[in-house]
């Protein structure tokens, strides 16, 4: 038998980067390569020489007509599958979820599409294709699925995607979860260890709760699932403390009476429910979103403001500051420390003044979002000083590092002065991030600018 290949030669960036982007993205191509080939398929055969020596229409169509039309149609249906997480989840659903998810998905998608057609004179349209199309969507669409599956399981096999589980809990649940847990490397889990005292004799433990972030740290972990019996609920504020900060995912097993007060879609493992504690922000599309839109607008505001940028570094250089750039040591995303750049403005009066009440002391930080280090839009960036004070004093403090620092943000904007007040702020923005939330901030924060405030 073919031997997995360990998880721990794969960094977690490239883990995450595998179940999180490359696996979904695997999924869409598979659905729209199975709706394209459906309609190819159908117009083959409703205008092949056998079916037009039966019955020919007046107007043969394109068959560029339809290809279009077959692509189309497949973009659309993954749009409307994307709009019900069919591409999000990482747990494999039930075969009847699954076929109504299809059927849903293709009936929408054909309607759409065919709403479209409607306005459009010039296709050529045929009802037998149209129809014949709908019907073998389904068949082709369930086939892609299945294959996926299969390929995601082989994936997984070498290690790609999988992650890697701490679990902390004991009792009878915890210790049914544990062995699920342990046969779950086809739906990409590998159980590392136990916090605290393992649910099954002779099983590893890895440290205590409380020891988290070393733990995480040593052993590339990636999940931690809670499963304390039923009363120990309380305990878990331990996990929860200690996870601040860390790019983890938090998984709690509710008892059977929680389960039915809940309203949320809860994950499921083998069929059991677990609910989602924390999960990791802007993960997959959404962080390929954020960032191509960091690179693309920082480029062009670097590019249209470099003669500023040349002029504001010839004028403190000749007022006699040097260095003209300063480098100042911040904390990043997960805790990586990063060099901040800023034009030197501590020790000239008037021109000082003048950048900073303008922004323009921050322009320099554009090769921070180029770099990768911050976004254009994030919690303000701290000092590794400030951030270690601000850690003891505030709650979740940490969990603004689960996002790239930026020049601007929701704080800021806000005028929130308390630390307690930003960090409320930036939790805030990174639970509800969106495309249009990064552009809503930007255009506030160039109306503070223009009337003289800071950002």
């Amino acid at each position: 038998m073919k031997q997995s290949q360990p998880v721990g030669l794969w960094s977690r960036n490239s883990r995450s980067r595998w179940r999180c982007f490359w696996l979904p993205l695997l999924a869409v191509m598979l659905d729209v390569v199975a709706v394209f080939l459906a309609a190819i398929i159908v117009y083959s055969l409703r205008f092949s020489k056998l079916l037009l020596s039966v019955r020919a229409p007046n107007v043969i169509p394109e068959l560029r007509e339809y290809l279009l039309f077959g692509l189309v149609l497949g973009l659309v249906y993954v749009v409307i599958a994307r709009s019900y997480q069919s591409y999000s989840s990482r747990w494999r659903v039930p075969i009847e979820q699954e076929v109504g998810r299809i059927l849903t998905g293709t009936v929408l998608s054909m309607g759409v599409v065919l709403a479209a057609i409607f306005f459009y004179r010039e296709f050529n349209y045929s009802r037998a294709v149209f129809l014949g199309t709908l019907v073998l969507m389904v068949p082709l669409l369930i086939l892609a699925r299945a294959i996926f599956y299969r390929l995601r399981k082989a994936m997984f096999q070498r290690g790609l995607g999988v992650q890697r589980v701490a679990f902390w809990g004991w009792g009878q649940a915890a210790q049914a979860l544990w062995e699920e847990l342990s046969r779950a490397r086809s739906q990409g889990f590998e159980l590392v260890g136990a916090l605290g005292e393992a649910p099954v004799p002779g099983a590893a433990s890895l440290g205590s709760l409380g020891d988290l972030p070393q733990v995480a740290a040593k052993h590339r972990i990636d999940l931690v699932v809670l499963a304390p019996p039923p009363g120990e609920e309380d305990r878990m504020a331990e996990g929860l403390k200690a996870s601040e900060g860390l790019p983890l995912e938090l998984l709690y097993i509710p008892g059977v009476v929680q389960i039915g007060s809940l309203h949320t879609r809860l994950a499921e493992i083998n069929g059991r429910p677990l609910m989602r504690l924390r999960a990791l922000p802007l993960a997959g599309w959404r962080s390929v979103v954020k960032r191509s839109f960091d690179l693309l607008a920082s480029l062009i505001l670097l590019l249209c403001m470099l003669p500023f940028v040349a002029f504001i570094a010839l004028a403190l250089i000749i007022s006699g500051q040097r260095p003209v750039i300063l480098r100042q040591r911040r904390v990043g995303i997960d805790g990586r420390e990063f060099d901040l750049f800023r034009f030197h403005t501590r020790d000239s009066a008037w021109l000082g003044r003048f950048l900073v009440r303008w922004g323009l002391n921050k322009l320099p930080e554009l090769l921070n979002v180029l770099k990768g280090e911050m976004s254009l839009v994030g919690p303000a960036p701290a000092s590794p000083e400030t951030a270690q004070a601000l850690f003891a004093q505030i709650p979740l403090y940490l969990d603004r590092r689960r996002l790239k620092s930026g020049m601007t943000g929701w704080a800021q904007v806000n005028d929130a002065a308390e630390a307690a007040q930003r960090t409320e702020f930036d939790i805030g923005y990174i639970e509800h991030w969106t495309l249009g939330f990064d552009i809503r901030i930007l255009l506030l924060a160039v109306g503070r600018l223009l009337r003289g405030k800071s950002t």
